[in-house]
């Protein structure tokens, strides 16, 4: 069966570009049933049922596919179940298009290129009379083939044509806008779909044809929009739109000559002002400070980054001020270190924003790497007083301490470092834990964990440890009194073996109670996977039968529940 005819082209697309990246895992194929789990934003579970080889019912735990929808993940999977199945097969299955069939979509190289040579044979046994009928009455109907079409054949763009395009642009955005003014996670894609379109083929053939500017006006439109549109991008298509427009702009400046490249860098420098948003303007940041390397540009460049610090330390809030003034600073330290300026500059300029705790930062490494240890110290116990607020960059310090220390060879400091960072700053650390475990004999930290384990913080795991020092009653104890599943399916293979029986009272207390409301199928589905999951626990198989047949009985005016435990 052709199961693509059951997906929309743009969901399709996506589905075929999660396969491509390895999206696709835990397929199981079994009884005609497909299962597995696509990793993405959030992870999703899908599973599709087949009869001999068609596709009969289709599940998928993502929102878009809840009201019925046949979604990108369930695309995904397929693709991956058909490589298998090529696998078993022939190479030659994986083609999407024959060569004489002109309507399928095509989704591999050699498949595109069969299907553009039978378009090419379909149009060269037309007349020439028929084909220009024809295609003036589709360009009549459809303006943005008909400009399009217009640029193809006027290979230099005009102002009007520029604002043609973001007209076009501008149209799509409101077809998709909806009464609220923002586009939902269903119509997401679509948008973003339409929107690459203009970006690949209209501001492509613009580049090809060496209108260079006329390319990077449309692309900025385009850029500055998908930034200001309210939509839920859960699937992170703006994010791939934006490397797209941002691939064109390094293209772009190896190509365009000085006059042009000064007017890019205008652009560039003059849409770091709130126009853009936050995320898109790193984009634009990288591309200031990494691209414009011509001489030229650092006397501008360090007026720019010296305003963005002026501007940046006007922010009402503190912690925008702070990571602003923060970055840029460090930028220019950066473009000093660069230009081979004194170590007095840099100092200098170190000290000028010397509350910023960037700043500190980099004046640490700078110090560091010229193993003035001393020094460092110095300055991080200075830090640990003026960041006491923040617990992240306490213990960054206070790890670069132990670090220092070991390179010192003072083993005691080191030592009490490491206590202080296991039981304070980085408590539930499992790295730093075996770290200072391998500062005492095994007699002596038996003693030590014990006094760890007093000691540390309630919100800290401890079960990690007890995991670690193979204490598996406590494991147990904890795993048991734990609610919900997620303990128990995290320490299951480790207490499995030796608890078997504790572990499968667990699992039957939880799915019975899960099973208490009614949901959807999905849900039974999730409960089926469980009891799969019990069976293989020594005991399991016995324990399951009789879950079962509880359910039969207590939940039996369930029918999508009943038919899940029939798969099982």
């Amino acid at each position: 069966m052709n199961w693509k005819k059951l997906f929309a082209t743009h969901i399709l697309e996506r589905g075929y570009d999660y396969y491509c990246e390895n999206a696709v895992e835990n397929l199981d194929i079994s009884d005609d049933i497909i299962r597995a789990d696509v990793i993405g934003t959030e992870d999703y579970e899908v599973e599709i049922s087949l009869n001999n080889g068609e596709v009969t019912e289709m599940y998928c735990s993502c929102p878009y596919a809840l009201d019925g929808r046949n979604c990108k993940h369930m695309a995904a999977v397929l693709y991956e179940w058909s490589e298998n199945d090529m696998d078993e097969n022939e190479d030659e299955e994986m083609e999407t298009v024959k060569s004489n069939d002109l309507f399928e979509s095509a989704y591999t190289i050699n498949a595109y290129k069969k299907k553009l040579a039978a378009v090419e044979e379909l149009v060269s046994g037309a007349k020439e009379n028929e084909v220009r009928s024809f295609l003036v009455s589709v360009l009549a109907e459809d303006k943005k083939l008909l400009l399009r079409f217009h640029n193809s054949v006027n290979k230099q763009v005009t102002k009007e044509d520029i604002n043609n395009y973001i007209r076009q642009v501008d149209i799509i955005t409101k077809r998709y806008f909806g009464r609220e003014h923002f586009i939902s996670y269903y119509e997401a894609g679509g948008f973003i779909s339409e929107l690459e379109d203009i970006i690949s083929e209209d501001v492509r053939r613009m580049i090809d044809n060496g209108n260079y500017l006329s390319a990077f006006e449309v692309m900025n439109y385009i850029f500055v929009l998908i930034g200001d549109v309210d939509m839920d991008d859960s699937d992170e298509g703006t994010g791939m739109l934006a490397d797209s427009i941002y691939q064109l702009w390094l293209e772009l400046l190896g190509k365009v000559n000085p006059e042009e490249k000064k007017k890019m860098f205008n652009w560039f420098t003059s849409h770091l002002d709130g126009s853009i948003i936050d995320y898109l303007e790193e984009y634009i940041e990288q591309i200031i400070m990494e691209k414009f390397e011509e001489k030229e540009y650092e006397q501008d460049k360090i007026e720019f980054i010296q305003n963005m610090i002026e501007k940046s330390g006007q922010d009402t809030s503190d912690w925008s001020r702070d990571y602003g003034v923060g970055k840029w600073a460090v930028r220019y330290l950066d473009m000093l270190k660069e230009k081979k300026a004194s170590e007095e500059q840099i100092e200098e300029v170190c000290e000028k924003y010397w509350s910023n705790s960037s700043v500190r930062r980099y004046y640490i490494d700078m110090y560091m790497k010229k193993k003035e240890y001393d020094h460092v110290l110095r300055v991080l116990d200075e830090c640990m007083i003026l960041d006491k607020q923040y617990k992240g960059l306490i213990s960054e310090y206070s790890k670069k301490k132990k670090e220092i220390y070991l390179l010192q060879g003072n083993k005691s400091a080191y030592i009490e470092q490491l206590w202080e960072l296991v039981l304070d700053h980085e408590a539930g650390n499992l790295d730093l834990y075996k770290e200072l475990k391998k500062q005492y004999s095994t007699e002596e930290w038996l003693v030590k964990r014990e006094e760890i384990f007093k000691k540390l913080p309630a919100y800290v795991h401890v079960e990690k440890f007890y995991k670690e020092e193979q204490l598996y009653d406590r494991l147990l104890e904890y795993v048991l009194n734990s609610p919900g599943l997620y303990a128990l399916q995290e320490y299951e293979n480790v207490l499995k073996k030796e608890y078997p029986e504790q572990i499968l009272v667990k699992y039957q207390n939880e799915v019975n109670k899960m099973a208490l409301h009614t949901s959807d199928r999905g849900h039974y589905s999730s409960l089926v996977s469980l009891l799969r999951r019990m069976q293989k626990i020594n005991g399991g198989l016995k324990v399951v039968e009789q879950i079962v047949a509880d359910w039969k009985v207590k939940y039996k005016n369930r029918p999508a529940m009943m038919d899940e435990l029939r798969k099982l």
